[in-house]
């Protein structure tokens, strides 16, 4: 579809290249769209009834009629009014912000969680936008004749058969979510880490899950290639931990996708090591790890945690391996990781760095036990705390590996630990 894509910029604001450029790749992202031309406007205020200026709009219109334009983006919020006299106006399909991530979301999800979550955030976007747009809102159904009274008004039938959806939908996340919730006790009762990836969108996150070893997801130079949440378990005997790659982050992420996709983001909160992959390529980087930052605070993350977060600085192959200082201020030099996911460069000291992490409060140690106490080797092997084990007579070696806690659950278990 030929579109017209168009970035305003109030007369109180600084220009920010960085917004603008970001509303272009959203809009290039949409294998769909083939983009026209690409500007930026300043208004001084927006219009009620089209948010943009008469002269704007009459430039506009006169450059979608002799282009044959079929879509208008507008990266700001519309009301559902202005949307609709702008495409009266310009005789074309328009979209704002949220519109243009509600289609690419669309267009991306593959799964059925994935499906679920983008038809639950276009429902309540709908929902929030069922206001009197449209003339056969005022109408009204009521009984036959003239005698059966006013009835419900058309709006009130289509908020209810919206609410209605947005219920259905809702409760089938909630099965996701209590299948996930299964899942997460398990891994803890196994006391099996979980290592999410964070960043965002098109930092390389796809790329950096496919470097490690196993199951592969679908990696791109686009934005929001992956939606669905991938997880695949890694690492050595005894230190093995599960990494989950899910939906990048962007500037003001829409409320209604943020509600949608909680289920997913969720996980991110409940993880043991978040790893935000930087793209250090791109000359707005500071700027997309703000982003995720802020992101993750909302999320209820604690970024001042510097044991829980390390830094990958991607795409080092491109921007001629500069080192770049933390973005995280609290990070010292220890928790940043200089790779080239794409070209597998700085991944063995990545993934040890990330075991190390895991790890740091375990601890090997030998322990003797007679054959016969089989209870306590049980309770050792039930928990997957042993690493080896040797018998020699009467008598059995287990090499463990285990933390402070996991030691005083044996010892309450069987009062006293022959070393």
């Amino acid at each position: 579809m030929r579109t017209y894509v168009i970035s305003v910029i109030f007369q109180d604001q600084q220009s920010n290249s960085f917004k603008e450029d970001e509303f272009f790749q959203l809009a290039r992202s949409l294998s769909a769209l083939s983009i026209k031309k690409n500007i930026v406007i300043r208004l001084a205020k927006s219009h009620p009834a089209f948010f943009l200026s008469k002269g704007h709009l009459q430039n506009i219109r006169n450059y979608v009629a002799d282009n044959n334009i079929g879509l208008v983006l507008i990266d700001n919020s519309l009301s559902p009014v202005q949307q609709r006299n702008l495409e009266k106006k310009l005789v074309a399909k328009v979209l704002d912000r949220t519109g243009l991530v509600l289609e690419i979301f669309g267009s991306r999800a593959q799964s059925k969680e994935g499906m679920l979550q983008v038809e639950l955030a276009h429902l309540l976007h709908q929902k929030s936008r069922l206001v009197r747009s449209w003339t056969h809102l005022e109408r009204q159904r009521g009984g036959k004749g003239f005698l059966g009274g006013p009835g419900e008004t058309q709006i009130e039938a289509d908020r209810r058969s919206l609410a209605s959806k947005i219920v259905n939908v809702r409760k089938s996340i909630n099965k996701v979510r209590k299948t996930r919730n299964v899942q997460r006790n398990q891994r803890l009762k196994n006391s099996i880490p979980l290592v999410s990836f964070v960043g965002y969108t098109n930092a390389g996150k796809s790329t950096l899950f496919n470097a490690f070893p196993n199951k592969k997801t679908k990696a791109e130079d686009r934005l929001f290639s992956t939606l669905d949440p991938y997880l695949k378990k890694c690492g050595s005997h005894k230190k093995e931990y599960i990494i989950s790659d899910t939906v990048g982050f962007i500037r003001d992420l829409p409320t209604s996708l943020v509600i949608a996709f909680r289920a997913t983001l969720e996980e991110i909160a409940f993880s043991d090591l978040i790893v935000h992959v930087v793209d250090v390529s791109d000359e707005f980087a500071d700027k997309n790890a703000e982003v995720v930052y802020n992101t993750l605070e909302a999320l209820g993350v604690d970024t001042g945690d510097k044991n829980r977060i390390i830094e990958v600085h991607n795409k080092i192959d491109i921007s001629g391996q500069q080192r770049f200082p933390p973005f995280l201020k609290v990070l010292q030099k220890k928790g940043i990781f200089s790779i080239s996911a794409e070209k597998k460069q700085g991944l063995e000291r990545l993934f040890k760095g990330i075991e190390d992490n895991l790890y740091r409060h375990k601890i090997q140690e030998n322990i003797m036990l007679n054959a016969c106490e089989t209870e306590k080797i049980q309770w050792l092997y039930e928990n997957q705390l042993v690493k080896s084990s040797e018998l020699s007579e009467d008598n059995i070696k287990l090499e463990l590996i285990w933390d402070g806690e996991e030691q005083r659950r044996f010892k309450e278990n069987f009062v006293e630990l022959v070393l």
